[in-house]
């Protein structure tokens, strides 16, 4: 029996459950998300009750992310596979912002329901996710990436990078930011190049994002801001 061929399609209002779900997946042990949480002990070490918990919240936020793309004008791609009952099965999905947009402001965060986590994690994940780097070269930005993990290391990414880049003004750079030495290596395979690393957390968190006590350790981690210049649009292997 033929195995069904992945395709990428404009994600749809009725998929941000899904790609919500399955993204907590995918950023639960990642430092960014840690820091923005608060949290003390990763989720996967977690006890159960503790981590389901998380989670919950964590896909609360992830659903706030591609809202506000959505809100201001951006455009969010899925990798789906057919399923045998005719339905479909999202893998992977990325939120692109076009030059010129902001998905920071305070209406967009009130429209993209970004109050509910600001409930849950408090005031600090605001100014927390302020701090991050803004890209001030005019160009698209991948807001964010995410694969579900039984699903990585099958190309998704680099399907939904070709895919959007074929649809873009091609004269303009596509920038991003990588928040685990994997996703850098990914992004790098598919054509970007860092420009700048951030040490973010300093004084507070360890190189996991986790708050520590020990100053000793609060060692901050570091995020890498990429980008990819339109002569390198070639298509890569992966």
């Amino acid at each position: 029996m033929a195995h069904p061929t992945p395709y990428v399609r404009d994600a749809r209002l009725s998929d941000f459950d899904e790609m919500a779900a399955f993204s907590a997946l995918a950023f639960a042990g990642d430092p960014e998300m840690n820091w923005f949480a608060g949290l003390t002990t990763a989720l996967v070490d977690a006890p159960p009750a503790q981590n389901s918990h998380g989670l919950r919240n964590l896909e609360v936020f992830m659903d706030y992310i591609n809202r506000s793309v959505h809100v201001a004008g951006g455009r969010l791609t899925v990798v789906a596979i057919p399923q045998a009952d005719g339905g479909e099965k999202l893998v992977a999905f990325a939120a692109w912002v076009p030059p010129g947009k902001n998905i920071d402001s305070t209406m967009t965060l009130i429209r993209a329901k970004g109050y509910r986590s600001v409930w849950t994690w408090g005031l600090s994940v605001a100014w927390r996710a302020g701090v991050v780097f803004k890209p001030t070269i005019n160009g698209l930005v991948v807001e964010i990436t995410a694969t579900d993990p039984e699903y990585q290391g099958k190309g998704y990414a680099g399907m939904l990078m070709r895919e959007n880049e074929a649809h873009i003004d091609d004269s303009k750079p596509i920038t991003l930011e990588a928040t685990t030495t994997h996703s850098r290596d990914v992004y790098a395979r598919l054509g970007f190049e860092v420009i700048q690393s951030l040490t973010l957390g300093k004084g507070d968190v360890n190189q996991y994002g986790l708050k520590v006590k020990d100053r000793d350790a609060a060692s901050g981690f570091t995020v890498w801001i990429m980008i990819k210049w339109p002569k390198e649009r070639v298509t890569v292997k992966e």
